[in-house]
């Protein structure tokens, strides 16, 4: 049975591509699944449109596409984030690499949707982010704990890479690695530096070394 909001049919989705056929397609398959959906061919449309709203009257989801003229899916998601931190944001693209999946999960999405995609999955995974949230102890609110498969994701990266000939994924996909466990340990100790390396089980002359080669 397909995931559909039908105990909430006022769940509000945004889907914001440039290609016409991809917004039908979505627009089409939501609203027969009983969401609301609104759609936008730009970035920049939608963020203007997201500012106008009152926070009653946002979308609970917006769907973007990463490559599109003007404001591109991550400055939008970056722009959203500011405004409400609390929305789902889900980025599509048909340019799939280990550095945009990266991005895109620093950047705050919650997950990514590599196009094409099945439909089926994609109902699903929109079911998922559309989710109340719950709430902390400090009554903050907070998505659901699962928010995303990461290793489904390198699987496919890693796939993509494989087909297209590469021979140097390894020492590309380490080095991303590597970069991101230093930027977060940094960011849990607010930048001291002997705090970072003893996180990532590193020695001090380790951790200056690596901020050295991954800069």
């Amino acid at each position: 049975m397909k995931p559909s909001p039908e105990d909430n049919p006022q769940t509000s989705v945004w889907i914001i591509d440039d290609d016409q056929s991809m917004r039908w397609v979505l627009e089409k398959t939501l609203t027969n699944n009983g969401y609301r959906v609104s759609a936008f061919e730009s970035g920049s449309v939608a963020l203007a449109s997201f500012k106008r709203s009152s926070p009653e009257t946002r979308p609970q989801l917006i769907i973007t596409d990463v490559r599109m003229p003007g404001i591109n899916g991550f400055e939008l998601l970056r722009q959203i984030k500011n405004i409400s931190p609390q929305t789902p944001i889900i980025v599509m693209t048909a340019y799939t690499d280990l550095d945009t999946t990266v991005q895109a999960f620093e950047e705050g999405a919650f997950e990514y949707l590599p196009k094409p995609f099945d439909i089926d999955d994609a109902l699903e995974l929109v079911a998922r982010a559309c989710e109340p949230v719950t709430e902390t102890l400090e009554g903050q609110p907070r998505q659901p704990a699962e928010i995303g498969n990461w290793q489904a994701q390198l699987r496919l990266w890693a796939n993509q890479q494989l087909s297209q000939g590469e021979t140097d994924i390894l020492k590309t996909a380490a080095r991303t690695f590597e970069k991101t466990l230093l930027d977060c340990a940094l960011e849990a100790t607010r930048g001291r530096k002997q705090d970072a390396a003893r996180l990532l089980g590193w020695g001090r002359n380790t951790l200056t070394r690596k901020l050295k080669e991954l800069s």
